[in-house]
């Protein structure tokens, strides 16, 4: 029986549940139900993955939420399977037996390949199709933030219009064209504007890679600088958090949630940005202070923003944030369908098993 060593993400618990008989009936229930949904048949699932895994099931799998959890446990180890937590030439001489390190995204940063290729560990990363689907929702809400989609939807006729304070009218078809007959002033477009990416990590890169796609010019800020390599590779720029505050025309959230970066958003930071900026943020609430955004907003500077994540989830019936025409809310969604977490997993469990049964 194989010994994998997993971090103990919510959504790597998923090789916990195929791999491991010994796994809570708990955790599986709670997968079954986390799936329902858009998965008719969760179990037809799981099962058709232990089918797939062939040798590689059962395994123990060891769930560690740090590193010391992780050294503990590496001396049994045939595969581990990371997101954040760091594995040097230390730990590879503690994992002897290891056959793959398999990271859970692609930003390996966390990983001495040095080490690994001398040691004669391959490792293996992956390229999260959630995280794709994510950064397409930061997408989306600037898009419906700038373009005042959801403010003008079905407004189509003079009364609507007027009734949302604009001022309608036909422009004279004898010389001009009919676009924008609505007048609906200070739309937005991603072309030729400047993003602001606050975080370069996984999700980070696949929206600057969309937005760099789409004609953006993509600034970024965190607490490391990425080398070179990577800034080409997805056309980014690092700054100062200052700067890019000052020069952004759209700001986007691709942080973690810490005590440095909880409220880092607050009343200076909206301050310092660029009169109409838009601010989207598909991470999590608290990293934007809530009184300093409904400030920002009742002044007029902020020219919106686009929330996928929210300060309580469900939130209350009377969130002040749903009264303003220049906010998107989208319910945490950004995830898309769940069968983006299958094929992540799916293919996690196809590298253990290529790894194992060699």
């Amino acid at each position: 029986m194989a010994t994998i060593v997993v971090q103990d993400d919510k959504i790597l618990r998923f090789l916990e549940v195929i791999l491991d008989p010994e796994v809570a009936p708990e955790r599986v229930a709670a997968f079954c139900d986390y799936l329902s949904f858009d998965i008719p048949d969760p179990e037809a699932w799981f099962n058709e993955q232990r089918l797939r895994a062939g040798a590689v099931y059962p395994s123990k799998v060891i769930m560690v939420e740090d590193e010391t959890a992780m050294r503990a446990a590496l001396p049994a180890a045939d595969a581990v399977v990371i997101e954040g937590l760091q594995i040097g030439a230390d730990d590879l001489v503690e994992g002897a037996n290891l056959k793959l390190v398999q990271k859970f995204g692609i930003d390996t940063r966390n990983i001495d390949l040095d080490a690994c290729s001398e040691a004669a560990v391959p490792v293996r990363t992956l390229r999260r199709r959630v995280n794709a689907n994510v950064a397409e929702h930061a997408i989306l809400l600037m898009l419906a933030v700038g373009r005042k989609l959801i403010e003008t939807h079905a407004a189509l006729d003079f009364g609507s219009l007027q009734a949302l304070g604009y001022k309608p009218s036909k422009f004279d078809a004898d010389h001009v064209a009919g676009a924008n007959w609505a007048r609906i002033a200070g739309l937005k477009s991603l072309f030729g504007a400047t993003l602001g990416a606050l975080g370069l990590g996984e999700i980070g890169r696949e929206v600057a890679a969309r937005a760099s796609s789409m004609g953006m010019d993509v600034l970024y800020h965190q607490r490391s600088r990425l080398p070179e390599e990577i800034e080409a590779k997805y056309s980014a720029t690092y700054v100062s958090y200052e700067d890019l505050l000052k020069r952004s025309d759209f700001i986007s959230i691709h942080l973690p949630l810490t005590a440095s970066t909880q409220g880092m958003l607050n009343a200076n930071a909206f301050s310092q940005m660029k009169p109409g900026a838009i601010i989207t943020n598909i991470s999590r609430a608290h990293i934007i202070d809530r009184a300093a955004l409904i400030g920002a907003l009742d002044s007029g500077r902020l020219g919106g923003a686009g929330l996928d994540v929210h300060y309580e989830e469900p939130s209350k019936t009377d969130e002040p944030l749903k009264g303003y025409s220049n906010v998107v809310l989208s319910p945490h969604v950004a995830v898309a369908h769940r069968s983006h977490n299958l094929a992540d997993t799916a293919e996690l469990v196809e590298n253990l098993v290529n790894a194992l049964e060699e």
